[in-house]
């Protein structure tokens, strides 16, 4: 009991620290935040432009996103404590198997499941191929929510810089756009067109 409640309480603090880091230099925008349910098992779907991903999607979302990582990094020995703790679902294309018995498993249980199907950090503006490892989940418990995140591009935190040179002293603008639930017998290819899509629609 008193290991779990310091568990709850130091995530609780990192978490706030990182909060305040991370607000000095961004301001986030959250656009179709009605379209993810509250009490429901929830699976977001979209791109990948930075190191902090998990963190603009956590932000405006009160129970914690479970999210599935490569596992190479996941075994990091630096971090890999804290990605225990951070109940993250590691991942190699060589045993996926577990990792999508364990992600069902926690959709059954109503957990929230982020995956970036481009399996890397993007290189470049453009949105790369999204693999299909998502399809083999059973996620028939879930409700499919894409999302699209903006503005990180030229970051810190970013791998693809972009040309354009900013003033230090103004907040970056990002925005993530949240679309609506969508079939969970969309595809790959279908999947990243709609990611495409959200942006440019606004939802």
């Amino acid at each position: 009991m008193k290991k779990e409640l310091f568990k709850s309480y130091f995530i609780m603090a990192v978490w706030k620290l990182f909060e305040l880091i991370f607000k000095i230099r961004y301001r986030f925008n959250y656009v179709g935040l009605e379209n993810i349910p509250k009490n429901r098992a929830v699976m977001l779907l979209g791109n990948h432009v930075s190191w902090i991903d998990w963190f603009i999607l956590q932000l405006p979302i009160k129970k914690r996103i479970n999210y599935i990582i490569d596992k190479d990094i996941y075994n990091w020995k630096l971090f890999n404590w804290a990605f225990k703790m951070a109940e993250l679902i590691p991942v190699s294309k060589k045993a996926s198997k577990d990792s999508f018995i364990e992600t069902s498993k926690r959709l059954k249980n109503g957990r929230i499941i982020a995956i970036f199907p481009e399996g890397e950090i993007s290189r470049s503006s453009e949105i790369a191929k999204f693999y299909r490892g998502y399809e083999y989940i059973e996620r028939n418990s879930a409700v499919i929510v894409p999302f699209h995140i903006d503005g990180v591009f030229g970051s810190l935190f970013a791998r693809h810089k972009g040309d354009s040179k900013r003033c230090f002293l103004k907040k970056r603008e990002i925005t993530l756009y949240f679309g609506k639930p969508i079939s969970h017998e969309i595809k790959a290819d279908e999947l990243r067109d709609r990611v495409i899509k959200l942006k440019r629609m606004k939802i």
